[in-house]
Formats: structure tokens, C-alpha cells, sequence
């Protein structure tokens, strides 16, 4: 995750330096925009993962499972535009979105009967399940956007 942020973060700065220099082409400004959007989603899931509870209080990680299942939800539905594309790369994206749905249903399904037997148990979980869903979010972005 985090050498994807870096590769990101770098990137970003290339743009802004474009933006300054007034060099940045018109149509770079949608890859700019899409790479704000992927470093916000990774510094939001990194928080995530870094303030999860250690606890065996179900309420208490049941509070934090619902800000992170808000948020899966949220960049599942968001943010579907990009360039036209033909009718093969419309299956492409058809194809990514239904991977990301199965891996989202698999997490939630994991996390709806969840009783931990340690209190690290959670925050360990909760970063698997982030490692997972980030990939395939990637990947699902990629169909629209390829950075």
C-alpha cells in the first residue's frame, strides 16, 4: 500500500510542478484529478487500518466496522466516469465492478458475525480486508482512469 501511495504522491507532485510551470496539458488535468481522488482513498483507508480498535467490545469495533463498510460503499458507487470507451472496454469495467462488489460482500459477510478471541484480533482483520478491497478498487479505477 504504501509504495503504491509513494509512486502516487510523486506523480502528484510532477503534476503540480506542471501546474506551475503552466506546462500541464488540458487533458492531464481528468489524471491529475483521478490521482487526488486514489491518494485521498489510500491515506482514508490507511487511517482507517491505524485506528482500529484493539478490543474484544464488539460495540466499539461494530462502531468503527460501520465507518469502514460506509466508506467500501461509498468509493464502490462513486466517481464511474472517464474517458468514452468501446464495447469491450465497457465489459472490462463491467467485469472490475463485480469483482469489487464480490470482494466487498465477502468482507461484509466475514464481519457480520465477527466475535474476536483476541483483542488485536479486529485491527489484524480489518487490515487484511483493506488490503484486499484496495487492489481490486485499483484495478476497478484503472477501467476508467489508468494512471
Amino acid at each position: 500500500m504504501a509504495s503504491v501511495l509513494q509512486t502516487y504522491r510523486e506523480k502528484q507532485t510532477e503534476m503540480y510542478h506542471s501546474i506551475s510551470a503552466n506546462t500541464l496539458p488540458t487533458k492531464e488535468v481528468v489524471r491529475m484529478q483521478e490521482l487526488n481522488y486514489r491518494i485521498c482513498v489510500i491515506e482514508t483507508f490507511q487511517a482507517f487500518c491505524k485506528s482500529a480498535p484493539m478490543s474484544l467490545d464488539t460495540r466499539v469495533l461494530g462502531y468503527h466496522f460501520q465507518m469502514v463498510d460506509a466508506y467500501v460503499r461509498f468509493v464502490l458507487t462513486e466517481r464511474r466516469f472517464g474517458p468514452k470507451t468501446d464495447e469491450d472496454g465497457q465489459k472490462k469495467r463491467d467485469t472490475a465492478l463485480a469483482s469489487f462488489e464480490k470482494v466487498v460482500q465477502d468482507g461484509r459477510k466475514r464481519f457480520s458475525s465477527f466475535a474476536p478471541s483476541k483483542p488485536e484480533q479486529y485491527k489484524n482483520t480489518v487490515n487484511q480486508y483493506v488490503n484486499t478491497v484496495l487492489p481490486v478498487w485499483m484495478q476497478y479505477r484503472n477501467t476508467y482512469i489508468n494512471l
